[in-house]
């Protein structure tokens, strides 16, 4: 049975990539260049437009992926594609795992203290993605799950800017997302550059992050021995 889920806020912001199986394979490096959107993007959940857009593809051992943890084989495999045109960013996932844990963390509980009074991102401890932009005198990080038996696609988004990092208002993306038969989930995702404050000509500095638990239904406590996840860092740059 296939599931689908759609999520759509008034305003539409940036979020993070998602991929279809039969994109071109992008090996993970400092650069990535977007290309400019040269077809309809739907945003609806189905991914068959995404063919022939390359994908960035990050799971342990890859070249250009870093990785905290012990990984198994087949633990994980996340797509990234990316469109963009003059006024949105468009994204688009497919996430293979082959363990779901899936709860929604609000940005009120996304840091907790330990047992040791250290302070950790809450996030870690399930299955999460982070897609983050940091450079001078900005910062925005967008946190969001899988969906996974009609649980989710759970996320949250901060953006700061100035030289105190002062928050703003920005609205939230378009989000849509599919279980598959296979067990893959899949996640689409449309932001507005001006929601941003970002102009895609200039390009900028990103780090996507993968969290990856085995662990559903476990106290976070229990989890901390077992914390997992994949990492690219590297800039984005827009095709014109």
């Amino acid at each position: 049975m296939r599931r689908i889920v759609k999520l759509s806020v008034r305003s539409l912001l940036l979020v993070f990539l998602i991929s279809c199986p039969a994109g071109t394979e992008l090996s993970a490096q400092a650069e990535w260049t977007v290309p400019r959107r040269d077809r309809e993007i739907l945003v609806d959940g189905f991914l068959q437009e995404w063919q022939g857009v390359p994908a960035l593809e990050l799971a342990p051992g890859l070249p250009g992926i870093s990785s905290e943890g012990e990984f198994g084989e087949g633990d994980l495999r996340v797509a990234i594609q990316a469109l963009w045109d003059e006024q949105y960013l468009y994204l688009a996932l497919t996430w293979r795992d082959d363990t779901w844990d899936v709860e929604e963390v609000t940005r009120r509980d996304a840091v907790w203290l330990d047992s040791n009074r250290k302070r950790r991102d809450r996030m870690l401890l399930f299955d999460y993605l982070k897609f983050h932009v940091r450079q001078a005198d900005y910062d925005y990080t967008l946190w969001v799950s899988p969906y996974h038996q009609e649980k989710g696609p759970f996320f949250w988004h901060r953006l700061l800017e100035g030289y105190r990092g002062m928050e703003r208002a920005a609205g939230s993306p378009m989000i849509t997302a599919r279980e598959l038969e296979d067990g893959r989930v899949t996640i689409e995702l449309m932001f507005f550059w001006k929601e941003l404050r970002l102009k895609p000509k200039e390009g900028f500095p990103l780090t996507l992050t993968v969290a990856d638990s085995d662990l559903p239904g476990r106290l976070p406590e229990s989890k901390l021995g077992s914390l997992k996840s994949v990492s690219w860092r590297g800039g984005w740059r827009f095709s014109q």
